[in-house]
């Protein structure tokens, strides 16, 4: 089955990686990868892991550091990790080590293959998308995939503080400063909150430039 359904995939509907434009917004949005038949891996990997499991193939995604890969979960035999970018070929541990090492100068730790649960995916491909909108200076852009990052997952620290920065930035002070108060309130581990206190006030007296 699983044979065939690459030979579906790959051969007869043309699912591959993007290379000429990698970078490019449509290759994170899903119904562009459908229409292009092109996407960056984790993109292909939602594509490829949805009608997996239409057709009865067990399968899970797996985030390594700088690229996205899919393992197979057969009811017999060891599981298996594919790379849906790179037209579904298999890779060994030492593969996805070596993948891992190339794209980010990272070594592969054990928790680098654990499986990732669909909200994390949904972050993740948010976070490509707002890489995308940095890159171009669109602080619209910006605002709105953090905002998205964050209805998936309200916990993130990181996206919550661009998101005051951002906010502030596009003349949304207000906003900006629940964002700092939810700081004070929840104390998340290793931030200086008298920074934050200071930020408030720079928010408070400031105007964005």
């Amino acid at each position: 089955k699983l044979v065939l359904f690459h030979k579906f995939f790959f051969e007869e509907e043309g699912f591959h990686g993007s290379r000429l434009d990698y970078y490019n917004a449509a290759n994170s949005y899903l119904n562009r990868v459908v229409d292009d038949r092109e996407g960056i891996p984790i993109t292909l990997a939602v594509l490829y892991l949805d009608l997996a499991r239409r057709i009865g193939l067990k399968f899970e995604g797996v985030g390594l550091p700088g690229h996205f890969v899919v393992r197979h979960l057969p009811a017999k035999g060891e599981p298996l990790l594919i790379d849906v970018f790179e037209g579904g070929v298999s890779l060994s541990k030492a593969d996805a080590a070596k993948k891992v090492q190339e794209n980010t100068g990272q070594p592969l730790r054990e928790e680098h293959l654990q499986g990732t649960s669909p909200r994390a995916i949904l972050v993740r491909v948010l976070n490509n998308l707002l890489a995308v909108a940095q890159r171009k200076g669109d602080r619209e852009a910006m605002l709105r995939y953090v905002e998205g990052m964050l209805a998936v997952d309200p916990t993130l620290v990181r996206e919550r503080g661009l998101r005051a920065m951002v906010r502030f930035e596009t003349g949304r002070r207000e906003a900006a400063l629940a964002d700092l108060e939810w700081f004070l309130e929840t104390k998340p581990e290793g931030i200086d909150l008298e920074q934050i206190r200071r930020l408030q006030t720079h928010f408070r007296t400031q105007s964005p430039k």
